[in-house]
């Protein structure tokens, strides 16, 4: 996950409570203007001073950065901004995706910032990242849990007035002149005020200050244990400082000793829960109902945004089920997924063990601190990491007092716990609580907030919530050695079903009301629909970055279980993204969309969602003038349209090759795969295949003509012209009618010409389009001009100005094209470079000669 956040300019009380580091925060502050060695050496460095904040976790290295950028933040009024370039489960985010979200956050900034294309290398998006940052000005850019120094060196600006400060577990080697700062434990006294404040308001601790300094070295002075472990010394009030320490000591004696303990089902558990009485699997996680991932062409739709499978049938909103009436169930595959909801709310509030070393682990504590550990030791080497990295082995306290909170919780809290690794990008607020837990929300939010007094959770504010990245590994290696894979999958699953309904309710408010979306809509739970497109906007970017990342892991991690869903996912997000998000500033993350899409039909053969993910790739690519990369994703989508027999994509895709060799002003191989495309479409009956051809004999005429082929361009326009008539559309006729004219003058005849466009201007008055009449009449004053009938000319242009309203007539060309004949994006409000229902997302390219050019100024 990247997660960034523009905080404000100036020093102000903390958000969060911060106990010590004092010494380190002095400095800290000296680091920042302290001459480096290559400044000494006449060799400045080439950016920006880096400060780099290294510890293990959960010693609160992160907190110490945000301190310590809290209380200079005054000193820098170009404003804060932070990433985390580490998603969780340990892969390190891309380069491209940081610099963009930062990018992003600059933009709402107030800086004018320069968006690179869709589909732009690493190297490009973060040179134009460095760029605005340097004109920026004086900023701090935070970058939490640091994978590689390839990480910082990418993303530092070169302005020497900005300030890095780095967060990583272990040395940056690569970084030149980094300042390190190495964390350990805390300073006793400040371990036991940290104890104490998490403790509660209870006199335990100061009534026994050498016990509870013992109990503080027993967690290893590690702010994040002494967090859990004053989180669970507060939820149990009758127990005294001495039993907290024998209770942890009993936790590390068992994990010392290696122990191997049965598995989770072994504990009353039923092992055969998931089954009926038959002994066959119970309904649950699956594929989920047929789903397609689809493009929209000239049939309807915007092109680039993937059909939803259920679009045509319900459009996903239909059947709901209260997730707040305590029996809540979420639809996956067709089946429903049921919690034991009841369970959980009768133990939600159990009082945890009743003796001093609380509940007899049951678990493998070796899986946490033993050699059969996920995680190995660092090496030291700070090169470019390969996803997942290797992680840095937890602190020994921290692994022992996760232990004795986790345990300490009854079977079902401790359950939605571990699924809490599943949360996408560690976000969690009610609604995915209860799809995992399959609880309801009720419960889930009560669940969540005893999670925060016990220090496992980080409160964001309302009703959002962070897995602290200490715990992540913890809870993943818990998840992995308690539950069974197929649970773990129906977690997910149930998830994803959660967040695709809410997706959907998200852009049916921007439908009309009254129409079936919004009907639908109102049938959902209060917690699922929005009242409000703000509020829906709003929603949607706050969980944007869990959005994105819950796509990533269903297609990643799922191996295949999951496609379905993954697709149904991606499906809902892009079109959301489409209500309410401007195509530039959706383009970058639909493109990432679309390379999830193709990596899972890759995956799964499947060649239909193959071509569909190709072809809008393709788009992107062509409408950001990648011409050449454009090509080679639609010559094969072509061939995997034809590999599973979709005539319309392989049409499509077609098309879209001739309007790339257009762009390449290649006008012969535009024309042959106009033509192509042309032949399929004539083998169809359907009025949608009639009008796309209409329209292809258009784009033939066009390059013809910038080839200066007029007899084969005004064959081809009075073919568009009398498939127009035939399809009664008087308007689209009476354009190519002067789409004819224009041909016959640019080869030298200007009698037919004029005949032709008092032709076109008969048709325009019938069909009652008034603004295309007015251009009209224009074009056939100075066709009548260039023949010397000057009254008729004066007679035309004044028929103009009254169809103008009086004013001044444009005297130059202004004559609407039809509809996509030969220009991208006709007929859409958005323009050219938006998402169009035409296909060939071809840009624009060189501005051409003669017919060509004139038709550039009519765009």
């Amino acid at each position: 996950m990247t997660h960034q956040a523009v905080e404000p300019t100036t020093a102000g009380p903390s958000p969060h409570p911060f106990t010590g580091r004092e010494r380190e925060l002095g400095a800290l502050c000296d680091d920042i203007v302290s001459v480096g060695l290559h400044t000494l050496a006449g060799q400045p460095l080439p950016h920006c001073r880096v400060l780099l904040i290294a510890g293990a976790p959960g010693s609160g290295r992160t907190a110490l950065a945000e301190e310590f950028v809290r209380r200079i933040a005054d000193r820098y009024p170009g404003g804060v901004l932070r990433a985390r370039l580490t998603e969780s489960g340990g892969t390190p985010v891309p380069g491209e995706r940081a610099a963009r979200d930062l990018l992003a956050a600059l933009a709402r900034l107030g800086t004018a910032v320069s968006v690179p294309p869709p589909g732009a290398d690493d190297d490009t998006v973060t040179a134009t990242l460095r760029d605005a940052l340097a004109r920026r000005g004086r900023l701090v850019l935070l970058l939490d849990d640091v994978a590689h120094a390839d990480q910082v060196l990418d993303l530092a600006p070169e302005s020497r007035d900005c300030l890095v400060v780095a967060v990583s577990a272990g040395p940056l080697t690569g970084v030149p002149d980094v300042r390190p700062c190495t964390l350990g434990g805390l300073d006793r006294a400040s371990a036991v005020a940290m104890l104490a404040r998490y403790a509660g308001s209870a006199p335990r601790i100061t009534v026994d200050p050498r016990g509870a300094e013992v109990l503080a070295e027993r967690c290893g002075d590690l702010p994040a244990a002494l967090t859990l472990m004053g989180g669970w010394f507060g939820a149990h009030p009758k127990l005294s400082v001495l039993d907290a320490t024998r209770a942890l000591d009993a936790v590390a004696e068992a994990a010392g000793s290696g122990e191997q303990e049965p598995p989770a089902e072994a504990e009353g558990e039923d092992p055969a829960k998931d089954e009926d009485p038959s002994g066959r699997p119970r309904p649950g996680a699956g594929h989920g109902p047929s789903g397609a991932y689809r493009t929209s062409g000239a049939a309807g739709g915007h092109a680039g945004v993937p059909e939803d499978p259920d679009e045509d049938e319900d459009d996903g909103l239909e059947d709901p089920e209260d997730p707040e009436d305590g029996d809540s169930t979420d639809r996956v595959g067709g089946r429903t997924a049921r919690g034991d909801h009841r369970d959980f709310e009768r133990r939600t509030g159990h009082a945890g063990p009743t003796g001093p070393t609380g509940r007899t682990s049951r678990a493998d504590h070796g899986s946490l601190a033993g050699h059969s550990s996920p995680w190995v030791d660092r090496d030291g080497e700070d090169g470019p990491a390969a996803p997942p990295r290797a992680r840095t082995r937890p602190p020994a306290p921290l692994v022992h007092t996760f232990r004795l909170v986790h345990d300490s919780l009854a079977t079902a809290p401790a359950r939605l716990l571990r699924l809490l690794a599943l949360a996408p990008a560690g976000f969690v607020d009610p609604q995915i609580a209860s799809a995992l837990g399959g609880c309801s929300v009720s419960t889930a939010h009560a669940a969540l907030d005893r999670f925060v007094r016990l220090g496992l959770l980080r409160a964001l504010g309302g009703d959002r919530y962070q897995v602290p990245g200490c715990l992540d590994p913890l809870l993943r290696a818990e998840l992995a050695a308690r539950e069974r894979p197929a649970d773990t999958l129906l977690a997910r699953a149930r998830m994803l079903e959660r967040l695709v309904r809410q997706l959907q309710a998200c852009r049916a408010v921007c439908e009309p009301a009254g129409s079936p979306a919004r009907d639908r809509m109102a049938e959902l739970p209060h917690g699922l629909r929005f009242t409000h497109p703000a509020g829906a906007r709003a929603w949607l970017e706050t969980r944007r970055p869990a959005l994105l990342a819950a796509t990533r892991t269903a297609v990643t991690e799922s191996q295949g279980a999951l496609d379905t869903l993954a697709r149904r996912l991606v499906s809902a997000l892009a079109r959301a993204f489409d209500a309410h998000r401007e195509p530039e500033e959706a383009a970058p993350e639909l493109y990432r969309l679309h390379e999830l899409v193709l990596r899972v039909a890759e995956r799964g053969r499947m060649p239909r969602e193959r071509a569909a993910a190709l072809l809008n790739l393709g788009d992107l690519d062509a409408r950001n003038d990648r011409f050449e990369q454009a090509l080679v994703r639609y010559r094969t989508a072509l061939d995997a349209a034809r590999e599973g027999g979709d005539e319309q994509a392989a049409g499509r895709a077609m098309e879209s090759l001739g309007a790339c060799y257009a762009e390449l002003e290649e006008w012969e191989r535009a024309a042959d795969w106009y033509g192509r495309a042309l032949e399929a479409r004539l083998t169809q009956d359907r009025r949608a295949d009639q009008e796309a051809a209409a329209r292809l004999h258009g784009r033939i005429g066009t390059v013809h003509a910038c080839a200066g082929s007029w007899e084969e361009a005004l064959r081809a326009w009075r073919a568009a012209a009398a498939a127009f008539r035939r399809l009664h559309d008087p308007a689209d006729h009476a354009r190519a009618l002067a789409e004819v004219a224009r041909v016959q003058q640019h080869a030298e005849r200007p009698q037919e010409a004029l005949r032709t466009f008092k032709q076109a201007l008969a048709v325009a008055y019938r069909a009652g389009e008034e603004g295309l009449a007015a251009a009209l009449e224009l074009r056939t004053a100075e066709a009548a001009e260039r023949v010397g009938e000057l009254r008729a000319a004066r007679r035309h242009r004044a028929a103009a100005r009254r169809l103008l309203g009086g004013g001044e007539p444009d005297t130059g060309p202004g004559l609407p094209l039809p509809r996509g004949a030969g220009r991208k994006g006709d007929g859409d409000p958005r323009g050219p470079r938006g998402h169009s229902a035409e296909p060939g997302g071809a840009g624009r390219g060189r501005v051409p000669r003669g017919y060509a050019a004139e038709r550039e100024r009519d765009r």
